[in-house]
């Protein structure tokens, strides 16, 4: 059974506050326990976008209850999480895909389909493989590793939900160490180890519009909203995490 993977959309009346924790508890969490013996490996991701946003899915058959504006005087939007899995065997799979649709329906959530998902020209693309290691297979043997920590990272968010609550709504569990967790995230501890044990380059991108005294802050990847007119300097700081 060839490797697969489906995109779960969220009503736009669903509350922001914990929408993807409660998404994994009410249908992520459950499947990949009832089919724990099957998978391989699973993992999942949250997106927030433009309605239109058709990547892994056919965007024209998700309801548009579920792509209206958040907020007063925004556009159309969506929040979906895509969900992949590797389930060797058909029939397994077969019975997977569709109790999966089962749950999402009953939950409220809409996919537009299951299709296949080529994982090592995903993970196993030079964007996860350095230059010096791109031999023969190495794209194979990178695309398992990295599908295997996503797997683990994805248990252990399952791991960590805390609910359902009176209002069947599930978060992510509150840590107490404060002197290592300061936001109450167990998952500061972890990210601190991560970035000990790969060393990987962490730093903060600051944004400047020096004629409105204005700063922000963001990354490589996300960045403040722009103001008019654009921001007109950008300096990275290097921290450890």
């Amino acid at each position: 059974m060839p490797i697969r993977q489906t995109r779960v959309f969220v009503r736009s009346d669903e509350p922001q506050d914990n929408w993807a924790e409660t998404l994994i508890g009410r249908v992520f969490s459950p499947l990949t326990k009832e089919f724990a013996d099957s998978l391989e490996w699973f993992w999942f991701s949250r997106y927030a976008g433009p309605a239109d946003d058709s990547g892994d899915c056919d965007v024209s058959l998700i309801p548009d209850e579920y792509k209206c504006p958040l907020e007063p005087g925004s556009g159309p939007v969506h929040r979906s999480m895509r969900f992949r899995i590797n389930i060797p065997d058909h029939d397994k799979a077969t019975a997977f895909e569709t109790r999966a649709i089962e749950l999402i329906s009953e939950r409220g959530y809409r996919v537009s389909d299951f299709r296949d998902y080529d994982f090592i020209l995903d993970t196993g693309s030079n964007r996860f493989l350095g230059v010096e290691n791109r031999g023969l297979g190495r794209g194979e043997q990178r695309a398992r590793l990295a599908a295997n920590f996503y797997c683990v990272t994805s248990r252990l968010v399952i791991d960590a939900l805390a609910g359902p609550d009176e209002n069947g709504r599930f978060k992510t569990e509150t840590n107490d160490d404060r002197a290592n967790n300061p936001k109450g995230s167990t998952f500061q501890s972890l990210l601190h180890l991560f970035c000990n044990i790969t060393n990987v380059p962490t730093e903060v991108r600051v944004f400047h519009k020096l004629s409105m005294s204005l700063i922000g802050f963001g990354t490589f990847f996300y960045q403040p909203p722009t103001p008019p007119g654009g921001w007109e300097a950008v300096t990275d700081y290097q921290i450890r995490y």
